[in-house]
């Protein structure tokens, strides 16, 4: 998991994935390991940045509402403006979050398949 917050591949934990803040590189610049597989590959994270950007506008949309009584309309324009500025991150952290999912699914499979023989 700690491949996840160093930004390294999962198969080598060397080569970095996201050259800076959004763009990737296509392949690990250690090991070779393509990191966009296919196409639509990333729809996963993408589901993965909505339930992020979700669990972390809620809070800030409750405490807003509850805590410091602003009007439902300036509490959603808050959250609104919050996910805005965090979409770097999210996009980023989805991402890193999905790669190392599917990477971590392939070891379980190949070493279940290799049980079998």
């Amino acid at each position: 998991m700690t491949a996840l917050w160093s930004n390294t591949c999962p198969a080598c934990h060397q080569g970095k994935i996201f050259r800076d803040l959004v763009r990737m590189n296509p392949s690990c610049p250690g090991c070779g390991e393509v990191f966009e597989k296919e196409s639509g590959y990333f729809v996963g994270a993408m589901i993965a940045s909505y339930f992020l950007g979700v669990f972390l506008a809620l809070p800030v949309l409750l405490l807003a509402i509850f805590r410091f009584e602003l009007e439902a309309a300036w509490a959603i324009a808050l959250c609104i403006g919050q996910t805005l500025l965090m979409q770097p991150f999210l996009f980023r952290y989805s991402r890193l979050l999905w790669i190392q999912i599917e990477a971590r699914l392939t070891q379980v499979a190949k070493s279940g398949s290799d049980r079998k023989t």
